[in-house]
């Protein structure tokens, strides 16, 4: 028997390729809802139109959901007891809300990062999914980026030695290719822009490869003449183990894709890479430079890995992404997933701790 997934936030611009990531696995969305209004499934229009954003590739989105039952209320939905999993890609301020009620009736989860507009909203709701043994996930995906594993084994083997410090950078395209109306970007709904949205991709998969929390920030905002949110930010940030980091993002480029660059130094070895491309970018290969200190590298050491991304399964990001969710839908049951709500939770805390940070200026710590 496949998983049943009842998805929550149809209007959302990553509906089209996660209803394409659900036709790749054995399972089904039996279940949709738009909250507050009547889903004409059979006359779903893909966002074709949305050149911010990535599209169906091609696949017919109302085929891809033929036959589901309909909803407007989501707490309805997650109480069908037909639906194994909900995915939900809605507004930040009321995702929280639809958890809850999936953990009240057993219903596992994946959800649009970073699921919550603060931690505090999402705290009380975590303890209660730990609690009953529901796994709620957000969508991490970098956690299974190849070129981030990489990274992370060889921390983890020691090979850079004590890291001092980590540079990273993900710039995406600018506000005015992007439908700005959304709720995205808005304040009240989703908090903040570029660091809120884009932002936690990184600011979750850099301490994820150092296998280090990030303890404190300093961090700044470039604020949007198009949107009450931000356009991009600066963070300055340290981890529990000392490791210093700073990290740049922004709505600023003047084109489609992406621009992407991480840096890692310690005192055996150092790493440079843009991490990876998209398919809007048509690189063949992404490049990982390493530079090490140890004697077995003497008679060569800086060398470089191409790693050779695929398209084929996910086009719009890379079949990274497809792993992700296959791999939360082998283990959702047993909770033996890629990223857990906990993992979120610590997210939504560090990003706290830098929207405070660019409200009173200077340092502050990460809660717990």
């Amino acid at each position: 028997m496949g998983v049943n997934i009842g998805y929550v936030g149809i209007d959302h611009h990553h509906r089209d390729p996660y209803f394409a990531v659900a036709s790749q696995l054995d399972a089904t969305v039996t279940a949709v809802c738009e909250p507050g209004r009547t889903v004409d499934v059979a006359n779903i229009a893909a966002m074709d139109d949305r050149p911010d954003e990535v599209t169906t590739e091609g696949q017919d989105a109302s085929e891809l959901v033929a036959g589901a039952s309909v909803y407007e209320d989501p707490h309805e939905l997650v109480a069908d007891g037909t639906v194994d999993v909900v995915w939900i890609t809605y507004r930040s301020d009321e995702t929280p809300a639809i958890i809850d009620s999936a953990v009240e009736n057993g219903v596992h989860v994946i959800s649009e990062k970073p699921i919550a507009r603060t931690a505090d909203d999402l705290a009380d709701v975590a303890e209660r999914a730990n609690e009953a043994g529901v796994t709620v996930s957000p969508t991490m995906y970098y956690r299974r980026n190849p070129v981030a594993m990489e990274l992370r084994d060889r921390v983890s083997e020691g090979f850079f030695g004590d890291v001092w410090t980590v540079d990273g950078r993900f710039n995406a395209s600018q506000l005015s290719f992007r439908d700005t109306d959304h709720y995205i970007y808005d304040r009240e709904t989703s908090r903040g822009g570029a660091l809120q949205w884009i932002g936690p991709h990184w600011v979750d998969m850099m301490p994820w490869i150092l296998d280090d929390p990030i303890a404190r920030v300093n961090a700044r905002f470039h604020e949007a003449e198009e949107a009450d949110v931000e356009a991009g930010a600066v963070l300055q940030f340290e981890t529990e183990s000392g490791t210093l980091g700073t990290y740049h993002t922004g709505y600023y480029l003047s084109d489609r894709g992406k621009d992407t660059h991480l840096g890692l130094y310690g005192t055996e070895g150092q790493a440079l890479t843009p991490l990876h491309h998209d398919s809007l970018q048509h690189e063949p290969t992404v490049p990982l430079d390493i530079t090490s200190e140890h004697p077995d590298w003497t008679a060569a050491p800086k060398r470089t890995v191409e790693f050779e991304f695929t398209y084929d399964r996910f086009p719009a990001w890379g079949d990274f992404v497809q792993d992700y969710f296959e791999d939360y839908f082998a283990g959702y049951e047993t909770g033996d997933v890629p990223a857990t709500v906990d993992d979120a939770l610590q997210l939504l805390r560090v990003l706290d701790a830098a929207y405070e940070s660019g409200e009173q200026g200077g340092w502050v710590d990460v809660g717990n």
